[in-house]
């Protein structure tokens, strides 16, 4: 599942930058600034979209947004909250 997950995840990071470079980043890649490059608007933008894909709303959930530190740790935390009962 979380590899399903993370192919979504990159498609998802692509489809924001508008550059294809997500799809095939390291899983450890920042998800901000230097990384990725999203910055607070596009880190919104983010959280909204994957509460309405998922249903799992990470700023209720993880005050510091500590998920939001690479795309594994991003993909690990809403495969862990999909799974959970």
């Amino acid at each position: 599942m979380t590899d399903d997950l993370t192919g979504q995840i990159r498609q998802l990071l692509a489809e924001l930058t508008g550059d294809s470079r997500p799809l095939d980043a390291p899983l450890d890649t920042a998800l901000l600034r230097d990384g990725i490059g999203l910055d607070s608007l596009g880190g919104t933008v983010l959280l909204t979209e994957i509460e309405r894909r998922y249903g799992v709303d990470i700023a209720a959930e993880d005050l510091n947004l500590d998920c939001l530190a690479s795309i594994r740790t991003l993909a690990g935390y809403i495969a862990s909250r999909l799974a959970a009962p």
